[in-house]
């Protein structure tokens, strides 16, 4: 049975000019766009502009399928969306162009160098927080990686040594509100945030207020106002 090849196309280079590490790059994030990593596999660099070959497994074809137009339609998982935005600002760099095809039919297109050019400012650096859930904590010098499961997608936080112990107990246990300064561009009108360096914390325990004041009441259920002040006196010393 004839493999169904995938094909990226990038115009700006042939087999003879792509350098290495260039190649590599591009090979990483065609590999994360599709997905299956194990069933897919590379096959050569087509002659013409650069044209990286994989074809997948019999079996992964339909899921590879699958995955692409999950990324047309901005359905797919968040990795497969990064991947092809930095397949496009790969191309974007290389003053170039491409697309992607699968069994002879165009079905992602890069539009790299042909893409408007973006207003940036910055960066300014200005105190922050965020939130969420930490699923990693992971380094191998000073600073040390915390990623976080936020609302809108994961965050990653830098944090030192001494924050990361503080923080390992709330690993995968509830959530966390982290302290500190993050690095902001304005793109296009609107501020992103590009890093963040955390210098405290604080746990969330999930509750809102409506839970907190049901809580209290329940608390204090079949309690009088003079016993409440009463035991409050107690409590002051009074």
């Amino acid at each position: 049975m004839t493999k169904q090849e995938i094909l990226l196309v990038i115009d700006e280079f042939t087999p003879n000019t792509i350098p290495m590490a260039r190649l590599a790059a591009y090979m990483r994030e065609f590999a994360i766009l599709l997905g299956s990593e194990e069933r897919v596999h590379f096959s050569r660099v087509k002659k013409g502009s650069a044209c990286l070959v994989a074809f997948p497994d019999d079996q992964a074809a339909p899921k590879v399928r699958a995955r692409l137009e999950e990324v047309v339609a901005l359905t797919a998982p968040r990795p497969a969306l990064k991947a092809r935005q930095d397949l496009d600002d790969l191309m974007a760099n290389d003053n170039a162009i491409g697309h992607i095809e699968f069994d002879g039919a165009r079905v992602i297109e890069f539009p790299g160098r042909l893409r408007p050019v973006q207003e940036r400012i910055g960066p300014v650096r200005r105190a922050t927080s965020v939130e969420g859930e930490i699923y990693q904590i992971g380094g191998k010098d000073e600073t040390i990686n915390v990623h976080l499961r936020g609302k809108t997608g994961e965050i990653r936080a830098e944090v030192s040594i001494a924050l990361a112990r503080k923080l390992a107990p709330y690993l995968l246990l509830g959530k966390v509100r982290l302290f500190g300064e993050g690095e902001w561009y304005r793109v296009n009108a609107q501020w992103e945030r590009q890093n963040f360096t955390a210098i405290d914390f604080t746990p969330l325990d999930g509750h809102s207020l409506p839970d907190a004041l049901r809580e209290m009441q329940e608390m204090f259920a079949g309690v009088t106002p003079d016993e409440f002040a009463s035991t409050m006196a107690e409590l002051r010393g009074e």
